[in-house]
């Protein structure tokens, strides 16, 4: 059971460095947002980001 939750931690740490350009445009593009519009930005970027990783965590990888 170890070695589950070793490449589970291992994925998602190989998916967040593959998003890294990503989140950081993200996070570019939310600081120059201000009010509301931010919030829904913050809201939809963590949902977005949630459910990315829940796909990637729950599919079945070639190398596990």
């Amino acid at each position: 059971m170890e070695g589950l939750g070793n490449s589970m931690f291992k994925k998602f740490v190989r998916e967040i460095a593959a998003l890294a350009w990503t989140l950081g445009g993200t996070g570019l593009v939310l600081i120059t947002l201000s009010g509301q519009t931010r919030q829904w930005g913050i809201y939809i970027s963590i949902a977005s980001l949630v459910l990315h990783m829940v796909g990637v965590l729950s599919t079945k990888s070639e190398d596990s």
